[in-house]
């Protein structure tokens, strides 16, 4: 068994590709966005909103320097495993897809 956390800086998730509609609708938002915490309790994971200012490996275990985005402190934590998932920032009108909106 894994303890798993899962750091994020913003909250919520939503759907991107249906987020127009609610610019048409807003009360349509609701549909296409829900908050992290809650699903990630259920699913027995750790959330914690924030940013992950450094990481630092010694050898043995990762080491992360987050800042909460309830404080202006830095929080380490340690880690046997650190999966980085950046996300992506696809831009479909680009031969090799990069984004123009992201350098």
């Amino acid at each position: 068994a894994f303890d798993v956390t899962l750091v994020d800086a913003k909250e919520y998730m939503e759907y991107t590709p249906g987020i127009l509609r609610a610019f048409v609708k807003p009360s349509h938002f609701d549909a296409l966005s829900f908050e992290l915490e809650p699903v990630m309790v259920k699913m027995g994971v750790k959330f914690l909103a924030g940013e992950v200012k450094k990481l630092d490996h010694d050898g043995q275990t990762v080491v992360a320097d987050i800042k909460p985005l309830s404080s202006d402190g830095v929080r380490t934590m340690q880690f046997d495993y650190c999966i980085i998932c950046a996300g992506c920032n696809f831009g479909p009108f680009q031969k090799w897809g990069e984004s123009l909106w992201f350098p």
